[in-house]
């Protein structure tokens, strides 16, 4: 059994299909200002940087994010304000 294909897209498509700033997904894999562990996984061709769109690496770092925004939540499901905020 074949694995599902993958299509190859560039920061534009990425930014436009998950409908967020092209800066952002660029930021995202720039290893000066993201930690390893927090890079969208991506393919380096020299100078280019692809995603591949359908690939498991993928799907599991936007999971996990969606994780990350969910403990940034307290139980009644606005965001969490910190002590500072809090009046």
């Amino acid at each position: 059994m074949n694995p599902m294909p993958t299509e190859i897209i560039d920061s534009v498509e990425l930014a436009r299909r998950w409908n967020v700033p092209v800066s952002w997904i660029r930021s995202k894999v720039q290893s000066s200002r993201t930690s390893r562990t927090d890079q969208i996984p991506h393919v380096q061709f020299g100078r280019y940087v692809r995603f591949e769109w359908g690939s498991v690496s993928l799907e599991a770092w936007l999971e996990e994010q969606r994780h990350g925004a969910r403990k940034a939540t307290h139980r009644g499901g606005g965001p969490m304000l910190l002590s500072a905020e809090r009046k």
